[in-house]
């Protein structure tokens, strides 16, 4: 079978997106056999590459403008699939992944999956399954056509592992793109990234914190225990904190050694942003939250307390 995997080396957090690629390849053995490579980049290229969970055959360096638009992307992709075809194109996690594997495949008469966690093929079609529900159940989809244009759904933010690759590399220049539909476009800087990606050590705030002004406070107490904070998705959409530190389905899938959650129910769709950390302590005041159910530690209390509590004991045993 003819893989591709296509990684854009122009997002930050790349070697994180690498690495839940692995995933799903190390879930789906039957793809994990050898592929090609397809890097989209700015500018120079990365000095160090990702360590794939499969034989790299060959690598593909794809220059495209920085300039916010899917297009250059597409249109790149596009005409590299008709140099070198592919039954399978195999994309990061995300918004910006989601819409290029769509819209790719409709370029190339395929069909495409988006957060997909497993792909099987049988003689007639592709089974693939997605979690639902806040990845308490798990969808699954028959797809019919080739080639298939996938995301991988998002299991965690430990970057990839790098090392020196030895398979063939080519530099392809992709087709001037022109856009006659597109009259003009802003675009918004990008904040840098949050950490709490990579975070060793993560604080997530609950709706329980009460106020923006007590959210602030609980931020400052995670940076003096050196963890990075985030927050429930009612905590953002109250606007006491940055949408981009929500965490979640919908928002930040984070894989920290410790994660602090404080003040939160321990919802559905918050669980599936930190399931896979290594130690979880919850804190709350309702002793039948049920975040203690999934928590390795659960301590019933105020969280004002409890973290005013555990900073200073940060602080003694820092000194």
């Amino acid at each position: 079978m003819n893989i591709a995997i296509i990684l854009d080396c122009r997002q930050r957090a790349f070697l994180s997106q690498a690495q839940m690629q692995n995933d799903f390849l190390c879930a789906n053995p039957v793809l994990s056999g050898s592929a090609e490579l397809w890097l989209l980049y700015t500018g120079d290229k990365p000095e160090t590459l990702p360590q794939m969970a499969c034989d790299i055959l060959h690598i593909v360096w794809i220059s495209v403008p920085e300039n916010g638009l899917a297009e250059p992307a597409l249109e790149a992709l596009t005409a590299l699939f008709e140099q070198r075809p592919a039954e399978f194109l195999l994309c990061a996690s995300g918004e910006a992944a989601d819409e290029i594997v769509t819209r790719l495949a409709h370029r190339l008469n395929g069909v495409s999956g988006t957060g997909i966690a497993k792909a099987e093929k049988s003689e007639m079609h592709w089974n693939v399954e997605k979690p639902a529900y806040g990845s308490r159940m798990q969808a699954t989809r028959a797809l019919n056509g080739s080639p298939l244009c996938i995301s991988v759904a998002a299991t965690g933010g430990k970057p990839v592992r790098t090392a020196p690759v030895q398979a063939q590399q080519t530099d392809f220049t992709p087709p001037a793109v022109v856009t006659g539909w597109l009259v003009d476009f802003q675009q918004e800087t990008r904040p840098v990234d949050n950490g709490l990606h990579n975070a060793s050590a993560v604080l997530v705030i609950g709706q329980g914190a009460g106020s923006a002004e007590n959210v602030r406070r609980l931020e400052a107490l995670a940076r003096q225990i050196h963890a990075e904070p985030g927050c429930s998705r009612p905590v953002a959409m109250n606007a006491w904190c940055e949408m981009s530190r929500m965490v979640g389905i919908s928002g930040v899938v984070t894989a920290p050694d410790v994660c602090i959650v404080a003040g939160a129910s321990g919802a559905a769709a918050l669980m599936a942003g930190i399931d896979r950390s290594e130690f979880i302590v919850a804190v709350n005041t309702d002793p039948h939250a049920a975040i203690f159910a999934q928590a390795d530690v659960g301590i019933v209390g105020d969280l004002d307390d409890v973290l005013s509590e555990l900073a200073a004991c940060y602080s003694c045993t820092s000194v």
